[in-house]
């Protein structure tokens, strides 16, 4: 009988997706690191980098690093920009960034 509920056990386990979860899991450093473009509102040059010791600097305007500090994950999928506690979401796939406060929707570049 003990046999049978391994067996059981393990067709139960062997069929269940292992990437289901990859959807949903927490954003990661890797996520975040690149350089993201203000798409929404072009009119700005709104460009934002964010690096792996978890610094970032932002260029509007044609001025390089008007805006600077450091970020950190603080969500499932947000992180936090510091000094200014600016919260930005990530879409379901990590491929946009939306800025809270001011509805600024981001993109990653190209690599």
């Amino acid at each position: 009988m003990k046999k049978i509920v391994i067996a059981v056990m393990l067709i139960i386990f062997a069929s269940v997706p292992l990437v289901a979860h990859a959807a949903s899991s927490r954003v990661t450093t890797d996520d975040v690191v690149g350089v993201w473009v203000n798409h929404r509102d072009k009119d700005i040059h709104q460009q934002i980098t964010f690096t792996k010791d978890h610094h970032w600097r932002e260029s509007q305007h044609g001025h390089k690093d008007i805006y600077k500090g450091t970020w950190k994950i603080t969500g499932k999928r947000q992180i936090t920009l510091a000094p200014y506690d600016e919260v930005i979401r990530f879409s379901n796939n990590n491929q946009k960034m939306t800025v809270i406060n001011y509805d600024h929707v981001l993109t990653r570049n190209p690599r």
